[in-house]
């Protein structure tokens, strides 16, 4: 059972998200400056309240998540553009590469060397951190 707030109690979870100061919060809701710290504490105690500033955080993180994710595709398309470009100069298009791969979780080999050993070929690869 969904329990409704009063006008005040959501102009508190308003002002309470802007900082997690139950105390300001309460004040600038329209509740008694003297009383504000009882105010708070008792409002942020209460599980419709405590309900709805979750539902909200949550709204908030889907929201941040979504435009992260935009954001994301955004940047991945720059970098294509610029990996694919004829007019970028081959270093830049090999770094754009690099970061690309990086950022997905793949780090380029930086080093390579190759040995013979009784014939039989050995490559060996490591990753230079010297970053």
């Amino acid at each position: 059972m969904e329990r409704i707030l009063t006008d005040k109690q959501s102009s508190f979870v308003d002002e309470y998200l802007k900082d997690y100061n139950a105390t300001q919060a309460a004040i600038r809701s329209g509740y008694s400056e003297r009383t504000a710290s009882t105010s708070g504490y008792k409002n942020i105690k209460k599980v419709e309240i405590q309900e709805e500033i979750e539902k909200r955080q949550e709204a908030s993180r889907k929201l941040l998540q979504q435009r992260f994710s935009t954001d994301a595709e955004r940047a991945r398309a720059i970098m294509f553009d610029i990996m694919d470009s004829p007019d970028s100069p081959p270093a830049v298009r090999l770094n754009a590469a690099k970061d690309f791969l990086d950022r997905a979780g793949f780090k380029p080999v930086d080093k390579q060397d190759v040995k013979l050993n009784g014939g039989i070929e050995v490559e060996v690869s490591w990753i230079d951190d010297k970053d």
